[in-house]
């Protein structure tokens, strides 16, 4: 097979995602946590090394600690290297020179001299809050083989929230006419772009340095490039993708890997997703555990009940506690009794003796856009009173103690916060023109 040429990769993972409400307060979407042991962006990072790409640049802005400290040096990934490796592109003070990266372009252009150092012919420009698996050496090849200017990537539209994506249209050569970015209306259309784009370099470099140019990579670089007729492909990708920027995609991916037969299959042992373990012990199931349909990781206690679940290191289930169609994040306790549905809970939460968190029916039928299907998220490091009864669609925030409810009882969904600050139902709100 034909060597592919030096291509240079840079992941956009700065970010910062309104639409993950407490769960992205202090980390961007590609530091997530995700399916029982893994980051969102170990997806992308194993996938250049599978591809064979090993000069790759991760750039930051947004709360970047939590992912700074998951990546390293890239050792997880065989990315420590003097040849090539990782590097990770924070905004820096410059003269006559923004520190802040005012856009996706913007942080393209501010690391300008890393892509010139490069001397890459290609320039593949990737997301870092998606999950899927992908071989990028066949792209460089289609790429190649149409002499194009830019590749994107296009999947069929998910079916829930459609607006949130540009649609691509393309002639019968697969010749890209038209991307309209996050349209009031699909009309009908079913291809939208993958946010994977790969680039001729020096077009790339042309593009960002117009000084009629913008920061949004999109806007201001790809859909001038498909006005002008440059030769703009579509390369269809036909696996899983899956962007997790709200609370509901990141849900429903992550209940993805319990079904039956997932879509997503983790067990390749020729695409493994490659990730920093933790040394923990492994796994326990009490005497009277019952576990069917889940994932269990290590350092993990269970001694009620986990049906249909994830849970991520060292959770406790306590006896006689029941844990359904939930997300349970690092070193989380559910105590005895309590029972968790529906549920996303963060990391170090402790759910208190036989209370209860959400509804199997999403509760009272009333529907919350921010906080979709009846879901209820957990902040990290916040307490949930014994004998509590949460109703679906709530929001706890980061860091809520037991003295912050209003009570035992908590409406459907209500927003909690620290300091005493628990709140009306957000539907109820959102009539008063409050926004979350």
């Amino acid at each position: 097979m034909t060597a592919i040429p030096p291509v240079l990769t840079l992941v956009l993972a700065g970010g910062r995602s309104d639409a993950l409400h407490a769960l992205g307060r202090i980390r961007t979407a590609s530091a997530l946590p995700y399916g029982g042991k893994y980051r969102v962006i170990d997806f992308t990072l194993s996938n250049c090394v599978h591809s064979g790409l090993n000069r790759i640049g991760i750039l930051t802005q947004y709360a970047p600690l939590s992912l700074h400290g998951h990546i390293g040096i890239g050792r997880a990934w065989d990315l420590d290297r003097r040849d090539g490796g990782i590097r990770l592109l924070q905004p820096y003070v410059r003269q006559r020179e923004t520190n802040w990266y005012r856009g996706t372009a913007d942080a393209l252009l501010q690391n300008r001299n890393v892509i010139e150092d490069a001397q890459a012919r290609h320039i593949l420009v990737l997301s870092g809050d998606l999950v899927y698996k992908m071989d990028y050496a066949e792209l460089i090849r289609f790429h190649e083989e149409r002499d194009a200017a830019l590749t994107l990537v296009t999947v069929e539209a998910p079916s829930e929230e459609p607006e949130r994506y540009g649609f691509v249209e393309e002639d019968p050569s697969g010749r890209v006419t038209a991307l309209e970015e996050k349209p009031e209306r699909a009309g009908g259309r079913r291809t939208v772009s993958a946010a994977i784009y790969a680039f001729r370099a020096r077009d790339l470099m042309d593009r960002l340095r117009r000084p009629e140019g913008g920061p949004d990579l999109v806007h201001d670089v790809i859909q001038p490039m498909i006005a002008e007729r440059a030769p703009v492909f579509a390369y269809p990708h036909r696996g899983y993708w899956r962007d997790i920027g709200t609370v509901g995609s990141y849900y429903e991916s992550n209940m993805d890997l319990v079904r039956p037969v997932p879509p997503l299959n983790l067990y390749d042992p020729d695409w493994l997703i490659y990730t920093p373990s933790e040394d923990r012990a492994p796994a326990v199931l009490g005497a009277r555990a019952s576990v069917s349909q889940s994932l269990v990781s290590h350092g993990t206690r269970v001694e009620g009940e986990v049906r249909r679940s994830v849970l991520f290191p060292g959770v406790h289930v306590g006896p006689g506690a029941v844990v359904e169609d939930s997300i349970v994040m690092h070193d989380t306790r559910v105590s005895p009794g309590a029972r968790l549905t529906r549920a996303i809970v963060d990391k170090s939460v402790i759910i208190g003796p036989d209370a209860t968190v959400g509804a199997a029916d999403g509760g009272d039928g009333a529907e919350a856009a921010w906080l979709p299907s009846g879901l209820c998220v957990i902040g990290k490091g916040s307490r949930v009173p014994a004998r509590a009864r949460i109703g679906p669609r709530t929001l706890i925030e980061i860091g809520v103690s037991e003295r912050d409810y209003p009570g035992r009882d908590v409406a459907p969904g209500s927003v909690i916060r620290p300091g005493g600050h628990g709140r009306a139902p957000a539907v109820a709100r959102a009539a008063q023109g409050e926004t979350l």
